[in-house]
């Protein structure tokens, strides 16, 4: 049996061009209504986190981009912060690489 090729750098690309394309901003309700979708329950440990997210950065500007694997992601540029969720799959917090291509697709829209 063959195996199969796997090009991490043409999935990864298909991403950034997916949040790119995707890619809003979102106000504090906006946010909140998303809540409901990425948490339909509310005990899920990660629902705390992502209000208090909201919280702290009160007053900034935040992005929302999705992907076609339904991979959300929320940036606040001015803080340079972010989550990242699958729904129903997983949760976090985006790290350096994620947050400089996050920062690159604000500033220049690619």
């Amino acid at each position: 049996m063959e195996a199969e090729n796997f090009d991490l750098e043409g999935i990864m690309r298909d991403r950034r061009h997916a949040v790119a394309e995707s890619i809003h901003q979102i106000s504090v309700p906006e946010l909140k209504i998303l809540a409901e979708t990425l948490f339909p329950d509310v005990t899920h440990p990660w629902y705390e986190k992502y209000l208090e997210f909201i919280e702290q950065n009160q007053g900034e500007v935040f992005y929302h981009g999705t992907t076609e694997e339904r991979i959300h992601l929320l940036y606040c540029h001015s803080k340079e912060r972010g989550i990242w969720f699958i729904i129903g799959v997983g949760i976090g917090i985006l790290q350096e690489n994620e947050l400089k291509t996050m920062r690159e697709i604000v500033e220049t829209g690619k």
